[in-house]
């Protein structure tokens, strides 16, 4: 998880979850009182604000989460103040200024970031924390989405900040794709204004707590769960009026989309011209699905699922990342791939064919 620690420092929203307790076996030690307050501690390093970017921390009655009351409802909802570093060991818990239940009942932190999606409420006025929703109805194509692993779970007797506790750690709920283009040493033409259509089932549209997996995962529009203003596509649009090149690489943008994908089918504009100051242009689309070839090693730890299997190849994943470099020609688009877990990993080369409108 370190490395993604790292990259998150620089990604647009700084968020957070957590993970799993080893166990819950009551050992010799002197144990506090059953009024000791909820503490916990950090282990990564992001920015969490109370802007929106944030993360929320659920606490709930165990016999509650596990399903013995149908719609459980938080013991506790609270939102960390300021840089999550501040309560990592060594140094300050986290303290949620909240008691244990008495009786030494056990207590289950799970948590999501970023902040700004907003529960689902039920009719009685309480919140569905099993679904949620961005609170302005857009799609989470543009939101970074980190959930918890696993649940953590302690009581007054084994405490969450206890000396072997356990540090919270995050991954992304989504996966991520990259978008970068440039211009074939042979294109004559003049291109700019690159804009990237995903279509369904790509875009997510919420986060669903998975009781059976103890996870957060992304749902889309197909789960028939109505979401205002989302139609079920996302379009990346190229910042800027700068032109592709020969030279360098531009960035185009990137999108958090649905994991378990095999491949993607976008709509490729581009404005094309025959002169550099776009006196004369047009719009060209291309209609192209785009495959991520991904090959799987067992020895490679990033290639276990959570489950322990070997992930299967040509998927992308939950917490990886994938970029496709786009090189524009007279007549086609060659198609670079890269399978990078959000930094780095191996090529490859597909040729792909365009439909001009």
């Amino acid at each position: 998880m370190n490395r993604f620690t790292t990259y998150m420092t620089a990604v647009l929203t700084a968020v957070l979850g957590l993970t799993v307790a080893t166990g819950c076996t009551i050992d010799n030690r002197e144990q506090p009182a059953t009024d000791d307050t909820m503490r916990l501690y950090s282990g990564i390093n992001c920015a969490g604000e109370r802007d929106g970017t944030g993360a929320v921390f659920l606490f709930w009655d165990f016999g509650d989460w596990l399903g013995h009351t149908e719609d459980p409802v938080p013991l506790h909802v609270k939102y960390p103040d300021g840089d999550i570093n501040d309560y990592s060991r060594p140094g300050s818990p986290y303290n949620t200024g909240e008691l244990y239940p008495d009786g030494n009942l056990r207590v289950v932190a799970t948590g999501y970031a970023p902040s700004s999606l907003d529960p689902q409420q039920r009719d009685d006025g309480t919140f569905n924390y099993e679904i949620l929703i961005p609170d302005d109805g857009s799609v989470l194509c543009s939101t970074d989405v980190l959930t918890s692993i696993r649940p953590i779970v302690a009581s007054a007797a084994l405490p969450f900040d206890r000396a072997d506790g356990e540090s919270l750690l995050f991954m992304h709920a989504q996966s991520q794709v990259i978008f970068k283009a440039k211009l074939d040493e042979d294109m004559g033409k003049f291109i700019q204004k690159v804009r990237i259509k995903l279509e369904p089932p790509l875009v997510g549209t919420r986060v669903i707590w998975n009781r059976d997996k103890s996870i957060y995962g992304i749902g889309s529009e197909k789960d028939d769960i109505s979401v205002p203003g989302a139609d079920g596509t996302y379009t990346i649009v190229q910042q800027g009026d700068s032109q592709l090149s020969k030279e360098d690489i531009v960035d185009i943008g990137n999108a958090y989309i649905v994991p378990g994908q095999t491949s993607i089918d976008v709509l490729i504009t581009v404005e094309r011209s025959d002169n550099v100051e776009f006196t004369s242009s047009e719009d060209v689309t291309f209609s192209v699905s785009l495959p991520f070839e991904i090959p799987r090693n067992s020895d490679d730890p990033d290639d276990i699922d959570l489950d322990g299997s070997l992930k299967t190849e040509d998927i992308l994943y939950a917490n990886e990342s994938y970029t496709f470099t786009l090189v524009f020609g007279e007549e086609s688009i060659e198609l670079t791939g890269n399978r990078c877990e959000w930094e780095n990993g191996g090529y490859l080369i597909v040729p792909i064919y365009p439909t001009v409108n």
